[in-house]
């Protein structure tokens, strides 16, 4: 609670027509359990939209400007972390998924070619054809560079233990979710142009940027989310929370929201498993490491008044 009151206190990145929208969405709550229902009807209504609503998430719309990044962008590789494990488990979808799992996990490497073998071919595009048919929302897909990890080096990143690593990284604080249960993930990578492509292409009306930093209205309350200062030049990327760091970081992972693509075949570049749980078990862990990355965040320049370390 402490920690959802915070994040909105410091957000420097949300306009004042969007603050409008939200406020007069959420309307009057007196107790946290009711904020936290609404806003997250809030980010279901206008955040997280059906792939055939007529409009695009709010993330892109004008209404969010302040928060948009410079639309020219150099072409670079993005990184994201996808949870597959309910593929594998979904009546309709799991022989083909458990199938791909079988022929690509052991063989990481055919992942990485252009052209397999007729069979392998159209597994691999059977599978992403049915993955993108569950994703029914057209929801902002968060994102990192490439370059931030193993020098941009895509082929030693798929060799390194990439699955704790970039789970860590990210401050994905809600994987696993189930003790002694490995959590399955994919490592996807697609780029910057190919954002661009996807939101020039889109049916849907109102986007106007095809990224943005994450803020407190792009996602449900998460203690794990710290919003970031609000810096000029259109390149204010969100600073993800490493879980796995114990000093006040010098330096931080940057995050931002991509305008949602239609995977393909050649996004998938590796298969592996979270199995171990990370540093942060208790809400006090994970008190202390926001306040170590406020320390850092306030060590950026201009940005001494930034935040605050709760005590």
């Amino acid at each position: 609670m402490r920690c959802a009151a915070a994040n909105f206190r410091w957000e420097q990145a949300v306009s004042d027509a969007r603050a409008e929208e939200y406020n007069a969405y959420i309307g009057d709550v007196s107790k946290h359990e009711d904020w936290k229902a609404e806003h997250k009807s809030y980010v279901g209504s206008f955040v997280h939209v059906a792939k055939d609503h007529p409009r695009s998430s709010g993330s892109f719309m004008a209404v969010n400007g302040q928060a948009h990044l410079n639309e020219q962008l150099d072409n670079t590789p993005l990184l994201r972390l996808e949870s597959i494990g309910h593929l594998l488990e979904h009546s309709l979808v799991s022989p083909i998924a458990n199938a791909f799992w079988q022929r690509f996990y052991n063989s990481p490497k055919d992942l990485h070619k252009d052209k397999l073998s007729d069979d392998s071919e159209a597994l691999r595009t059977d599978f992403v054809e049915q993955w993108n048919k569950q994703r029914i929302q057209a929801r902002p897909m968060f994102a990192t560079f490439l370059n931030n990890f193993e020098g941009g080096n895509l082929e030693r990143l798929a060799k390194s233990d990439w699955p704790h690593i970039l789970r860590d990284r990210l401050g994905l604080t809600h994987w696993p979710s189930t003790t002694g249960k490995p959590l399955a993930v994919a490592l996807m990578c697609y780029t910057l142009d190919e954002v661009r492509q996807a939101r020039a292409m889109a049916t849907k009306k109102g986007a106007v940027a095809s990224f943005a930093r994450p803020t407190v209205l792009d996602g449900e309350m998460s203690a794990a989310f710290i919003p970031s200062p609000l810096l000029p030049g259109g390149k204010s990327y969100g600073h993800t929370l490493d879980l796995a760091c114990t000093e006040v970081p010098a330096t931080f992972n940057p995050e931002l929201l991509t305008f949602p693509i239609e995977y393909q075949p050649r996004h998938i570049k590796a298969l592996g498993f979270i199995s171990r749980p990370h540093a942060l078990p208790n809400d006090e862990d994970i008190l202390a490491a926001r306040n170590r990355h406020v320390q850092g965040l306030q060590c950026l320049p201009d940005c001494g008044n930034f935040g605050e370390v709760l005590a």
